[in-house]
């Protein structure tokens, strides 16, 4: 199965308890930022945005998805959700017929000739287009105190552990938290490009 690379932005604790129990938590589509989620169409149509507004309902009542992104060198990604560089970007290597790159738009767009969530999903207000962002669908089946759980495996395999320039954490740490996996794992420590406005890979590691 062909497998494509994504990255996803987390506070330092909750990326360590992620590594620790080797499963991450799924967003609800209910539970997304944008107040246009699934409704990025013309909904002049009372009776299209009726059967559009139930599609999504639907949609969110048996699955979820993980929000990554299709790069981890946009320093807006880890000031939003990493905590503001104070965080860590797990790498995961996902089967690519699960992952849905979002499309991004200007403004609503007609109706379309067939009606799915799934279509409606593709498509974002483009403030938004600086995430890249790439979703990574599954069911809703392990819940934990009202939360649901994606489990670490051959559909989401952990690749890439990138530190945040001001993450406060020893290599050591993270590397005691990979310790029982079986497949190889880079620890990368990040800093400011000096050449552009992006995060790099800090050719000093976590000595500087």
């Amino acid at each position: 199965m062909e497998s494509r690379r994504v990255y996803k932005f987390l506070k330092r604790d909750d990326a360590l308890w992620d590594i620790r129990k080797r499963k991450i938590k799924i967003s609800e589509i209910c539970d997304l930022n944008d107040p246009f989620e699934l409704v990025s169409f013309d909904l002049s149509d009372p009776e299209f945005r009726r059967r559009l507004l139930k599609s999504r309902d639907e949609l969110n009542a048996n699955h979820g998805m993980v929000s990554c992104s299709r790069v981890w060198t946009c320093p807006i990604l880890w000031a939003h959700y990493s905590d503001k560089h104070k965080g860590i970007c797990l790498g995961f290597d996902v089967r690519t017929d699960q992952a849905i790159d979002i499309q991004y738009t200007e403004t609503r767009l007609p109706q379309p000739k067939e009606l799915s969530a799934q279509v409606a999903d593709q498509l974002l207000f483009s403030g938004w287009e600086y995430e890249k962002e790439v979703r990574v669908y599954t069911e809703r089946n392990t819940e934990e105190n009202g939360l649901y759980f994606a489990d670490f495996g051959e559909s989401m395999m952990l690749r890439e552990v990138k530190v945040g320039h001001r993450c406060c954490i020893e290599r050591s740490e993270i590397l005691a938290a990979l310790a029982s996996f079986p497949e190889e794992v880079a620890v990368t420590k990040t800093r400011l490009s000096y050449s552009s406005f992006e995060v790099e890979e800090n050719p000093d590691g976590f000595s500087n």
